[in-house]
């Protein structure tokens, strides 16, 4: 037996769904292997751990604690959203806020310092369009590597296209065929 096999055997023996034939072939090998008798015995002790620690039972209330807890989160999610709506005020609240901040900001700059603003506002019209330039070049790259690829696989199997096309005809009219015949050569 193998070691590997030894583990199945090994998790079979502890779930007690192992037979007589098995056992007996994982008692002689754990006899045999060293490693395999250290792993068996490292598990057997986990296991009768875990046994010992099933021992444990809930507390008297255990059933009424998490009922209770059930119906107060029954209650928070069952809520109608006009109710539970603190969260999200303070969320709007805050986004605006920062809206404003910057709008504010961006308008002062553009109020006070009206060249730099326009001159910011050119400089990021010519970043925006140099990076879309980039990922359309980028794009058509990609797509005649992948067109060069696809046509290279083409010419190479080109005879195993034909072939896999005269065959899909083959097995559409045998198909056809054996539909015809199945219902009485209704057409």
């Amino acid at each position: 037996m193998k070691c590997n096999e030894s583990r199945d055997y090994m998790m079979k023996f502890f779930d007690k769904n192992i037979n007589d034939i098995e056992e007996a072939q994982l008692k002689q090998h754990i006899k045999s292997c060293t490693k395999c008798s250290e792993e068996f015995s490292v598990l057997s002790e986990i296991f009768s751990e875990i046994e010992q620690d099933l021992a444990i039972e809930p507390p008297e209330d255990f059933e009424l604690q998490v009922m209770s807890r059930l119906e107060r989160e029954v209650v928070m999610y069952t809520k109608p959203a006009e109710k539970n709506t603190f969260v999200y005020d303070i969320l709007l609240v805050a986004v605006s806020f920062i809206f404003v901040i910057l709008f504010g900001g961006i308008l002062y700059e553009a109020v006070k310092y009206p060249l730099g603003f326009f001159q910011n506002v050119q400089i990021a019209t010519d970043l925006a369009k140099e990076f879309f330039s980039a990922a359309v070049t980028m794009a058509k790259g990609i797509g005649i590597a992948v067109m060069g690829v696809a046509a290279s696989v083409y010419k190479t199997y080109y005879y195993l296209y034909i072939l896999l096309g005269v065959l899909l005809l083959v097995i559409q009219g045998v198909f056809i065929r054996m539909v015809r015949e199945g219902n009485g050569a209704v057409q």
